[in-house]
């Protein structure tokens, strides 16, 4: 995993809704009634990849699309402090548009 993710950032910021278990809207309806959207901290290289049950999120890395396991690190209150957070962090891969991602 270390050789795909060399040259992409471990931390990314995304706009997510969050489900409410692992079957997902499609499957459950809690999670379809779901529709808050929060900005979170996202971890794509969390530790013991394929080893624990994760959500996965598709990121693009030198034009090439694969898709990640992701752990959220923590969430933000606002667009605006997610921005600074990835300011003062270095991280620039950051898309807080509302997107169709799902946690």
């Amino acid at each position: 995993m270390a050789e795909i993710l060399a040259d992409h950032p471990r931390f990314i910021i995304r706009r997510l809704r969050l489900a409410h278990c692992s079957r997902g809207p499609q499957r459950c309806k809690i999670c379809a009634e779901l529709t808050t959207r929060r900005i979170c901290l996202l971890d794509i290289a969390p530790p013991r990849p394929g080893e624990v049950q994760r959500p996965v999120i598709e990121v693009e890395s030198n034009g090439q699309r694969m898709w990640r396991e992701y752990e959220i690190v923590r969430s933000f209150v606002d667009e605006d402090e997610a921005r600074q957070y990835a300011l003062e962090h270095g991280i620039v891969d950051v898309r807080l548009e509302s997107g169709e991602e799902d946690a």
